[in-house]
This record gives structure tokens, sequence and C-alpha cells, in this order.
């Protein structure tokens, strides 16, 4: 009981990835349904923890 709400997980919504990323709905939950994407179906939408957000994004690269 001693959580304060810094130190709780922040969680991004799908909106959320879309501003950040800068993509649309419909890439977005491409992303959101991607098995190696870390999120967590939460109602009928989407969540993710903004470490797990961070650390997928470290971790990816596009090649040409």
């Amino acid at each position: 009981m001693g959580d304060t709400v810094k130190e709780l997980p922040r969680f991004f919504s799908t909106e959320d990835v879309r501003k950040i990323l800068k993509i649309g709905n419909k890439a977005c939950l491409e992303l959101f349904h991607r098995e190696d994407f870390p999120c967590e179906r939460v109602g009928k939408g989407y969540r993710i923890a903004e470490e797990s957000f961070n650390e997928y994004f470290k971790t990816r690269r596009v090649y040409k």
C-alpha cells in the first residue's frame, strides 16, 4: 500500500502510441496485434507499459 502514483507503471493506449509514432489507426492496430508486441488487452482496448514500449523500440531496426 506504500505505492505512490509516481512509482506505478505508466501505460500507453493505442491513441498515445499513434501520437508518439505519428502513425495511423490501421498501422497502430497492426502493431498491437503482433505476437512480439508486449501489450495487454484491457476491456475492449489495448495498453502497453511505458517501460515495455521503450524496450521494444530500443531493439527494433529497419534495414533497407
